[in-house]
């Protein structure tokens, strides 16, 4: 396991689509996965989220991606999957897989799920995260 995000004992957060049954779905599996508590979470359209994402001068309502904040270094798409799984306990052999995959080729695929993830598995009006006890305590607000 990855060691690098817990030795510095600041939070690594993710930023994830709020509105995106798939999204939601991964912050949920992601947090199954993450005995230490390492991660903590936000959705994109919070104002937390919002913020974060208008300081680095990007656009929370146009960003399609999933945003990994590690020791204020931003990573997005499959640079930020593949943080996340590092620091996943039973995913190493996953990672060596995509750690061979060109990076392009990885946000391109990362892209075409993205866009088309609505009309795969639906949009929500209320994040699913938000509304769980036992995640509730991983969320930023």
């Amino acid at each position: 396991m990855h060691k690098g995000l817990a030795r510095l004992n600041q939070p690594v957060i993710v930023l994830f689509d709020g509105d995106c049954i798939l999204c939601n779905k991964a912050v949920q599996f992601i947090i199954r996965r993450d005995p230490s508590n390492i991660f903590k979470f936000a959705s994109l359209q919070s104002d937390y989220g919002k913020s974060i994402i208008n300081n680095i001068g990007r656009n929370a309502a146009d960003l399609n991606s999933i945003v990994l904040i590690e020791n204020n270094n931003y990573y997005f798409k499959s640079a930020a999957v593949k943080n996340i799984l590092k620091e996943l306990r039973g995913y190493a052999l996953l990672n060596r897989v995509l750690d061979v995959i060109p990076n392009f080729i990885l946000d391109c695929l990362y892209s075409f799920i993205a866009k088309i993830r609505y009309r795969l598995f639906g949009k929500t009006d209320t994040c699913i995260i938000y509304q769980s006890e036992d995640f509730s305590k991983r969320i930023i607000e």
